[in-house]
């Protein structure tokens, strides 16, 4: 929850009329850790119209990745400031075997298999990013930024006997975002910011099983827009509350949607809506002021759905395997040391299906 506060180097991303707080230019970094749980349909069977998904079974492919998250320099002028950063916000790895699946109909009649599938996935976006703001008075400031996005994709399907999908991309956009901090007083301060998400095109192809091809298309991945508002609130010099209310334009995932397989399916995500909240209390009776932070977040619901007409025995199939899910729900802790010179902050943020751990450092001059 940071939109109302974007007191430190990060908010060149998040909301970059925070830079125009910082008293000194800085270098800012952070390393990641993050540990994914991925479920999946491991194996069994179903019974479609109705769906009847009660002997499918289910698992979980565990996997981790580690990255330089964050890295920027902000030059801190008076009443301005220009920040150069590279942020990697997506570092995701993946594989898992599924097993044979028996398809039925309303009556427990076998009409389809679907054989042993192996999947492998990478994924990376980075984004390297030029932001400036500037302070009106001493109340308000904006900041504005642009945004090269690398992305990069790769990813193997292989279905034992039947077929091989494989996704290719290697593809960079330029987008912006822009943000404002309105302090309202000593006690209360405003801000919104908007983030664009970058478009990128890459290839797919569904292959037979000597690796001649059956259909290959351009096809493109859409990261989400977000628009958020946050308020911060001081109810004392050590104490700090922050809320944040962030709309995820998470349809922007299928917008560029293609069938590989010449079905009648088509896969939808809905937008979303965040809620997060955070605290901080800063310890300042130590020679070393020492902060303590926590708070708690909900990531909506943006599962692929699969839609399309009701008496197509393929989109059944997909109903089966794309389905909604339910908001999960995050907690967050960190803490934190300010030197004169320096400052080091640890965090976690733990949820259902996703952990994370970042170390981060901050030099000023």
């Amino acid at each position: 929850a940071f939109l109302g506060l974007a007191d430190d180097a990060t908010a060149a991303y998040t909301n970059p009329a925070g830079l125009t707080i910082l008293a000194a230019s800085e270098i800012a970094v952070e390393y990641r850790h993050t540990d994914f749980t991925t479920p999946f349909s491991s194996g069994g069977s179903f019974r479609t119209t109705p769906f009847d998904g009660s002997n499918l079974g289910s698992s979980r492919a565990d996997s981790n990745n580690d990255s330089l998250s964050f890295l920027s320099y902000t030059y801190a002028g008076d009443g301005w400031a220009l920040a150069a950063y590279r942020h990697q916000p997506l570092a995701f790895d993946l594989q898992y075997l599924q097993n044979d699946i028996a398809v039925l109909d309303s009556d427990g009649t076998q009409i389809a298999n679907l054989p042993t599938k192996a999947t492998r996935l990478e994924s990376d976006l980075v984004n390297y990013g030029v932001t400036g703001a500037y302070r009106f008075n001493e109340h308000f400031s904006m900041g504005i930024g642009l945004v090269y996005s690398q992305f990069d994709l790769k990813s193997d399907t292989i279905r034992a006997g039947q077929n091989i999908q494989l996704q290719r991309g290697d593809d960079s956009d330029v987008t912006f975002t822009v943000g404002a901090l309105w302090a309202v007083n000593d006690r209360w301060s405003l801000g919104a910011a908007y983030r664009r998400g970058g478009s990128f095109k890459y290839r797919a192809g569904n292959f037979d099983t000597d690796g001649n091809p059956l259909i290959v298309v351009d096809t493109g991945f859409d990261v989400p827009h977000v628009f958020g508002l946050g308020v911060s609130w001081r109810p004392s010099d050590n104490f700090a509350l922050a809320l944040d209310v962030n709309r995820v334009s998470y349809s922007r995932l299928t917008d560029s949607y293609d069938d590989i397989f010449n079905s009648a399916t088509v896969l939808k995500s809905s937008d979303g809506t965040e809620v997060r909240l955070g605290g901080e209390y800063v310890f300042t009776q130590f020679a070393t002021p020492f902060s303590l932070r926590g708070g708690l977040w909900r990531e909506p619901d943006h599962a692929l759905v699969a839609t399309g007409p009701a008496d197509d025995p393929n989109v059944d199939v997909d109903r089966a395997f794309f389905r909604s899910g339910s908001d999960e729900m995050h907690y967050t802790l960190g803490l934190g040391w300010a030197f004169p010179r320096f400052q080091i902050d640890l965090a976690a943020d733990w949820s259902d299906n996703v952990d994370s751990y970042s170390a981060s450092g901050v030099v000023r001059f």
